[in-house]
């Protein structure tokens, strides 16, 4: 901008300088014309010019006016130069202050070259700990995102293991009232407390852990324990009896009633589910005698070897069971309540199975003697009104009837006036609209009898599930007690069969009877195609 400014006011001196110049040039050429013209003045006026002084004095006022112009033109000389000398000054100062301006402005450019340097190198520092400081962020990140999944993963195993001990809990109450009825009021306690700190709104699975364990305990301390005293307890229909029971494990436990020596004993109910335990008041004579001497052996001055001998099977099986419970005679009834609760809850879709395919079956066998019915009045009033060629009687005749049969024929004297073309056609069209009606719902009866043995096998898998996994929990050691529980898995097996194949000859013989109907149908139609367009056969 200095320099601008400079090379400016050098421009604006030159023009003034040149201008001076030409404003010289102009006054000396004005002086040279007026010479010219005093000159030419006195040649032309000398030959005719008597007065001679006139021409002088002229010429003196010339010269006058030449010198005062010369005078002038000095002076403006004089101006000129020391213009010129000023603006040579002006120049000097001006080109003394750009090349100070020169020297500042370098200066400048030098401080800011070493503030951008300066600038720079912070820059560079900046930029250098803000990627350090990105990758610790990053770096911190990652370890918070890992920490948090970390935490998360073990919130979820640790939500899985607190669900896993309140499925355990719960299956383990609802085992306790079929269990060992030992001490079953303190495990059901210990037990609904476990399942309450499980299931709080924080769970305290350590809690519930610690009481699920206490049961266990427990429980195993009264299978591998023995007991002997006074206790309170219900003798056969009388409760609150004093007694003395004697236990040995969960094998066995035999009760005397202090009062009148009443003598009952818990045993195994041989049921692979449910009520496992059942108490026994009704022991043959022999047995209750036994019970009753060992029971009073045990409470009595040490016997030999401290040995007592107790009468029971310690498997305790159900061939035992049945030995020593008193015989009775069921009826049938109470025999299929005791074979139907034997197969479980899949003894109720098949006995819906049974309900709906005996349903289905009524329906089909009453609607198609109903619609299938074929009389010999009607089949021979038929014939006198078509060889009568009464062809309108016999189409009322045919409306008076709904079965099956009277639909057909009607389709083909209603078009006895019409070709025999337009009769097989509307004859078509009445067996494609019966053939449905006759054959409805017989494949959902025939779905019911595939359906029974399925359900039936589905119950014997459950079974056998149920078998080995109380075998599993609770062992055995008697080939007897396993096959008499695949025997009870098998008996939905046995109830799907006895419904499947009663129901198949059932769909068999409908399927039969209408495969009838519709032979008579095609018959018949035909017959009457033939009496009524007889003449039109080619």
């Amino acid at each position: 901008m200095i320099l601008d400014e400079r090379n400016g006011v050098i421009l604006r001196e030159e023009k003034n300088v040149i201008a001076s110049r030409e404003a010289a040039k102009q006054s000396v050429h004005r002086i040279v014309f007026a010479l010219l013209l005093m000159l030419a003045s006195s040649a032309f006026a000398w030959p005719w010019s008597s007065d001679k002084k006139n021409a002088e004095e002229e010429a003196r006022i010339k010269d006058s006016l030449l010198q005062v112009e010369v005078r002038n033109l000095q002076r403006e000389v004089e101006t000129l130069t020391r213009i010129r000398m000023q603006k040579a000054d002006s120049l000097e100062k001006l080109d003394a202050k750009h090349w100070s301006n020169r020297y500042a402005e370098s200066q400048m450019t030098e401080e800011h070259q070493n503030e951008t340097r300066e600038l720079d190198g912070r820059y560079s520092k900046l930029s250098t700990d803000l990627g350090r400081i990105t990758e610790e962020a990053m770096s911190s990140k990652s370890v918070t995102e890992e920490a948090e999944e970390k935490s998360k993963s073990e919130e979820i195993a640790f939500d899985a293991f607190n669900t896993q001990i309140k499925l355990s809990i719960d299956k383990t109450l609802g085992d306790v009232a079929g269990d060992y009825p030992v001490g079953m009021n303190a495990r059901l306690l210990r037990l609904k407390q476990a399942n309450i700190e499980a299931e709080k709104k924080v769970p305290n699975t350590i809690a519930a852990v610690q009481g699920f364990m206490d049961d266990l305990l427990k429980r195993h301390e009264i299978t591998y324990t023995q007991f002997y005293g006074n206790e309170v307890s219900q003798v056969g229909s009388r409760p609150d009896v004093n007694v003395t029971r004697m236990r040995l494990g969960t094998v066995f436990l035999g009760e005397v009633a202090n009062d009148n020596g009443d003598v009952q004993a818990l045993m195994r109910s041989g049921a692979l589910q449910g009520k496992i335990f059942e108490w026994n008041a009704k022991l043959p004579v022999e047995i209750s005698q036994n019970v009753k001497q060992a029971v009073t052996q045990a409470g009595s001055a040490p016997v030999a070897n401290g040995v007592v001998s107790i009468p029971l099977d310690v498997l305790q099986n159900k061939a035992i069971k049945n030995s020593i419970t008193d015989t009775k005679e069921l009826t049938w009834t109470e025999e299929f309540k005791s074979f139907f609760k034997k197969g479980g809850i899949v003894m109720y879709p098949l006995m819906f199975v049974a309900i709906i395919a005996l349903l289905l079956f009524l329906e089909r066998f009453i609607m198609l003697s109903y619609r299938g019915k074929i009389g010999c009045r009607f089949s021979k009033k038929m014939s006198e009104l078509v060889a009568e060629k009464k062809f309108e009687d016999a189409a009322n005749l045919c409306l008076q009837k709904e079965t099956s049969l009277s639909r057909v024929l009607f389709a083909v004297l209603n078009k006895a006036k019409d070709t025999r073309e337009n009769a097989e056609r509307s004859l078509n069209e009445a067996l494609l609209r019966e053939q449905p009606k006759l054959e409805r719902r017989m494949g959902l009866l025939a779905a019911m009898g595939t359906i029974a043995p399925l359900l039936g096998l589905l119950g014997t898998v459950t079974g056998i599930i149920t078998l080995f996994t109380v075998i599993t929990e609770v062992g055995t050691n008697d080939a007897r007690v396993l096959a008499g529980g695949i025997s009870e898995a098998l008996v939905t097996t046995e109830m799907g069969l006895v419904i499947a194949i009663p129901v198949m000859i059932l769909h068999g013989l409908l399927s039969e009877k209408i495969e009838k109907i519709t032979s008579e149908l095609y018959v018949q139609s035909t017959w009457l195609l033939n009496q009524v367009f007889g003449k039109e056969l080619k």
